[in-house]
């Protein structure tokens, strides 16, 4: 059978692992622990953003770069606890797309906007490093998702051009990376719902990976 493509890359948090919801849990933690409201919205607008873009968008809703600050290290400390203390779960049908990818011998790749000792330590904790020679974080390119430098990275540590690597993304702005960097993106989408216009510029939006899967295996 011949392929419409060469390799697939792998977002990490909401697509492989189900950490947005600590995530999620992590800045209502640090707003109760300074005793300040954060708003669900502000909380789903940094789905997917890495942890600079995050403080920015927190400084920018609050107008106090003093605040966010201590929010997001607060965030953080609570975030990193709970993946030290608590059980990583991984998203259903993700090891069925490893395992079959790992079975047809098709490259593969982690490109994630998460700093390299929290990438290393997911992947582990969660057994997927085995799965995976190649990966890159975010504090590993110059811009992280929105900009498509981790998705170009991993193509190029890959040596296969962009235009033959499919993405498997479940937030918009990973989606964005994955489609600038010119790459045909698989949405699968975890806590937000995509817009008439991420759909648009998506291969396929699936409900599931199994339905993510069934399609890899019809390209």
């Amino acid at each position: 059978m011949i392929r419409s493509f060469d390799a697939v890359l792998f977002d990490m948090d909401g697509l492989m692992i189900d950490t947005e919801s600590v995530s999620a849990s992590s800045w209502r933690l640090a707003g109760e622990s300074l005793d300040i409201q954060i708003p669900e919205e502000l909380i789903h607008s940094m789905v997917g953003l890495s942890v600079s873009r995050s403080l920015e968008r927190v400084i920018e809703h609050y107008g106090d770069r003093t605040l966010g600050q201590a929010l997001s290290e607060a965030c953080r400390h609570h975030y990193r606890r709970q993946l030290a203390e608590d059980d990583i779960p991984l998203k259903s049908g993700i090891e069925a797309v490893l395992d079959w990818l790992s079975e047809q011998d098709i490259p593969r790749a982690v490109a994630t906007s998460t700093q390299r000792l929290m990438c290393d330590l997911k992947l582990q904790r969660t057994g997927l490093a085995r799965y995976f020679d190649i990966s890159v974080a975010g504090d590993e390119v110059p811009h992280t998702k929105p900009a498509p430098d981790v998705y170009l990275a991993a193509a190029a540590r890959l040596d296969i051009a962009p235009e033959r690597c499919i993405v498997l993304e479940d937030s918009p702005y990973g989606l964005l990376a994955g489609h600038t960097a010119g790459m045909r993106v698989i949405l699968v989408p975890d806590l937000i719902k995509p817009s008439p216009e991420d759909n648009a510029k998506a291969l396929a939006t699936c409900d599931t990976l199994h339905d993510a899967l069934n399609l890899l295996k019809s390209l």
